[in-house]
């Protein structure tokens, strides 16, 4: 009976034993297992941080998107004031369609007039205002009747564009509607109250005008010399 007590003693006793060996192998693979995926997160999140740019490279990158190079029009003729300052004068050797005016000259002068005919004869269909030009007139596009659009570069507090026409920076002169401008229909900035001698000089294919305002109002805008085209044109009131 004793040796029968005995045995199962053993019995149970190697059944426990050998428990406790399986338990502690599954524990062991499992934290191999752990230890195999924290590793390889570790080795992505490295790769990662090598494959991610630099703070210079990024904000090169940046840069590389969001600036623009302006590649200013050569070859135009400039008149030095003699104080630092110029006018551009002529079309010299430039023989672009659309010009860019640089806001410096060749010889370091900062560019702040356009002259009368300074495109006179050309084939110019489109022109950049610098921001440093602060002074012209209609008469600086006269002769040139491919000319279609004048764009006021960015910064510029002189000048601003509507509808394609040019105006002072406030909007109550209109200084200059381009001769060949493809639209036949014109709408007037909300603040024009003067509209500069010759501003419509050369605009034959102009067909409506549009004028926010009432009839008395516009007969209080004044209108300058050399401007039959605008009164050949349909004139409309609009109130919205």
């Amino acid at each position: 009976m004793k040796i029968w007590k005995m045995a199962g003693s053993l019995l149970l006793l190697c059944v426990i034993i050998c428990g406790c060996v399986i338990l502690g192998k599954s524990t062991e693979i499992s934290a191999a297992e752990q230890e195999d995926v924290s590793g390889q997160e570790s080795t992505d999140a490295t790769k990662n941080e090598l494959n991610a740019p630099t703070p210079e490279e990024g904000d090169a990158a940046t840069e590389e998107n969001t600036t623009a190079v302006k590649t200013y029009s050569e070859g135009l003729y400039f008149r030095s004031n003699g104080d630092g300052t110029c006018a551009l004068a002529g079309m010299g050797s430039c023989t672009a369609a659309c010009v860019l005016i640089p806001p410096q000259s060749p010889a370091g002068d900062r560019v702040t007039e356009i002259l009368p005919g300074a495109f006179a004869g050309s084939i110019v269909g489109a022109v950049e205002i610098p921001t440093t030009v602060v002074s012209l007139t209609a008469a600086s596009f006269a002769d040139c009747p491919r000319l279609a659009y004048v764009r006021v570069a960015a910064g510029n507090t002189a000048f601003l564009e509507s509808d394609g026409a040019l105006y002072t920076a406030d909007g109550s002169t209109l200084l200059y509607c381009p001769t060949a401008r493809s639209s036949r229909e014109l709408t007037l900035h909300r603040s024009v109250k003067r509209i500069a001698a010759g501003a419509f000089a050369s605009c034959s294919a102009l067909d409506t005008v549009v004028f926010y305002g009432t009839t008395a109002e516009w007969h209080n805008v004044i209108v300058g010399d050399e401007n039959n085209a605008l009164y050949g044109a349909k004139l409309t009131f609009a109130t919205a």
